[in-house]
């Protein structure tokens, strides 16, 4: 009877009360960019923990920033649990693993059921436990430059088994990495020999080194992978002191560094490609600015430029007589482009541009004056002339003696 009466007693009691906290985990990495085409690409990590006693979870709701295009983005979430707490998630740790669960291109967010390896999930009391969310990156171009987050937004985005006793707390929304999709990512770097100070070139000067430039493409920040860069087309800017001097320039040209950052035209740089005033549209001035563009065939051929990898580059400039003139050579980060297109195969805003310094464009020094003025018949009347007799007549004068000398002793020799 005792015993019948206890479980009545506990039958009546209400349940206690357990907490879920959920929040961001701290081994979410920082924003990143990645390539198209990647499966089983990690983009959060979340923690659960559960306290006065295990939380049964019916559904979870993973919301995502960008959703209208983010079904061209993804062709599938997966969404694993570390039920063992290994710091692994194993095939049969995999929630709702049954169902593809993709982006629809409508609703901002996909719901998971809480079921792994076909049994409902719970969060066993005290220890906490890892979640991680997995995305399939699909092969769609239009994607690129796209930028999503991935979040748990508010406790009602889990449904709990019980939820009239089970609570949700944490800091919420917990919301994930930033997401970007590109084939690469890049940097303009001044070269080691780009110019630092002002210069001066002279009327008629050929290939005067202009600018020394370095494209490098970075290397992924982890989870993220990147392709490299297929540069297509490099548009350099001269610009001068007032648009009159645009004439004072006849040629520029982009060379490839032999990688010694030194500028030796056709001594160990190799000529990619020259522009003239000729070339049109590729040869386009606006005010005091040119801006020379290199592409086609000459600047397609290049090897591309790996993930991790660099390619350096000079201009060289050429000026005509009979102007003077004052400018300088750059190159934006605005004006590279590759295969793919900006979105695609981006370049970081810093630095915004490399300069090569001014040049300063002249007529050639005459030569020197002598040092006095010619008498008649060429011959120096000034000071210096003086001076080259006199050592003559010294010069006379000791040889005179030398010989005079030799006479005496000769005359001794027969008089003895």
């Amino acid at each position: 009877m005792r015993a019948l009466l206890a479980a009545f007693v506990l039958m009546a009691m209400p349940a206690m009360a357990a907490d879920l906290t959920v929040n961001l985990s701290g081994t979410t990495g920082p924003d990143f960019a990645n390539r198209l085409n990647t499966t089983d690409l990690e983009v959060a990590r979340f923690v659960f923990q559960a306290s006065g006693g295990d939380v049964g979870i019916d559904d979870i709701e993973i919301h995502f920033s960008n959703h209208t295009v983010a079904d061209l983005a993804f062709a599938r979430m997966r969404l694993f649990y570390d039920a063992n707490g290994n710091g692994s998630f194993e095939t049969n740790e995999e929630l709702d693993a049954a169902s593809t669960i993709a982006p629809d291109g409508v609703n901002p967010s996909v719901v998971f059921a809480g079921i792994i390896n076909a049994l409902p999930w719970s969060v066993v009391a005290g220890p906490s436990r890892l979640l991680q969310l997995r995305v399939d990156v699909g092969n769609n171009i239009a994607s690129y430059g796209d930028a999503f987050e991935f979040s748990i937004q508010a406790a009602g985005s889990i449904t709990l088994t019980n939820p009239g006793t089970d609570n949700v707390l944490g800091s919420l929304p917990a919301v994930s990495n930033t997401l970007t999709l590109r084939h690469s990512e890049n940097q303009l770097v001044p070269g080691t020999g780009n110019p630092t100070t002002q210069r001066t070139a002279f009327y008629g000067a050929t290939n005067f080194p202009a600018l020394h430039f370095i494209v490098s493409s970075l290397t992924g920040t982890p989870p993220g992978q990147l392709l490299g860069i297929d540069l297509i087309s490099i548009t350099v800017s001269i610009t001068l002191a007032n648009s009159a001097q645009t004439a004072a320039v006849t040629r520029l040209s982009l060379w490839q560094d032999d990688g010694d950052s030194q500028f030796e035209p056709n001594a160990g740089e190799v000529l990619i490609q020259a522009r003239t005033p000729a070339d049109g549209v590729k040869w386009d001035i606006s005010g005091s600015v040119i801006s020379v563009t290199f592409d086609g065939a000459a600047v397609q051929n290049l090897s591309d430029i790996p993930s991790g990898g660099v390619k350096a580059l000079w201009v060289g400039i050429d000026f005509g007589s009979g102007m003077d003139a004052v400018c300088e050579v750059s190159v934006n980060r605005a004006g590279m482009l590759g295969a793919l297109g900006a979105a695609a195969d981006f370049f970081v805003v810093s630095p915004a541009f490399i300069s090569g310094d001014v040049i300063t464009l002249q007529a050639v020094p005459p030569r020197p004056p002598s040092s006095g003025p010619e008498g008649e018949g060429g011959c120096s009347t000034g000071q210096g002339g003086h001076h080259k007799w006199l050592l003559l007549l010294v010069l006379a004068g000791l040889l005179g003696l030398r010989i005079s000398k030799i006479h005496c002793r000769q005359f001794a020799r027969r008089t003895w």
